[in-house]
Parts: structure tokens; sequence; C-alpha cells
């Protein structure tokens, strides 16, 4: 299976985005709030949204803030939770 650098992915969602497409993903789920994991989220259709600042939200440097298109839906996920990107396997590694 193909895989793809977390920070490189992140770079080809932004481009993807910029471009006016949509990409897919998947990623873990956790809620580091109430230290909670809903299994793995699948998004088929989904453009980055802005970034928010950490003076907005906590931890924001390490969350990842896009939109599900299908689901009409703002949401985030913590970045190193994304596994798959446009069917590739994304790895933390260097």
């Amino acid at each position: 299976m193909e895989s793809i650098q977390l920070y490189a992915a992140i770079a080809q969602m932004r481009k993807i985005t910029a471009q006016g497409g949509s990409f897919s993903m998947i990623h873990a789920t956790y809620n580091r709030d109430t230290q909670e994991c809903h299994g793995k989220k699948y998004v088929k259709n989904a453009k980055l949204r802005p970034q928010a600042t950490k003076e907005v939200v906590i931890n924001a440097d390490h969350k990842l803030f896009y939109y599900d298109i299908d689901e009409g839906q703002p949401l985030n996920c913590w970045q190193p939770l994304l596994m798959f990107f446009n069917g590739k396997r994304v790895t933390t590694n260097e």
C-alpha cells in the first residue's frame, strides 16, 4: 500500500482545497476533554477550513480543521490521528 508522510498529506490537502477540489480521509476519533474515542471517522469528501489559532482553540497547532461536504458540518481531528488520505496510508515517519 502506498503511504504518505503526515505533513506532506496536509500540504496536499491545502493545495486541493485551494484549487476548489475535495479529498477523502480516515482518522481515528478522540475527544480529549471527555477522553472518549468513537472509532474511525470516514470522510468521503472534505475540504480544509482555515486553521484556528492557539489563542482561540486550545492545541490548535495539533488539529486539522476540515469541512465534511457530505454531512455539511465543520469538524476537526487531531493531526496525528489521520490514518488515510486519498487512499494512501498516512505515516508520521520523516
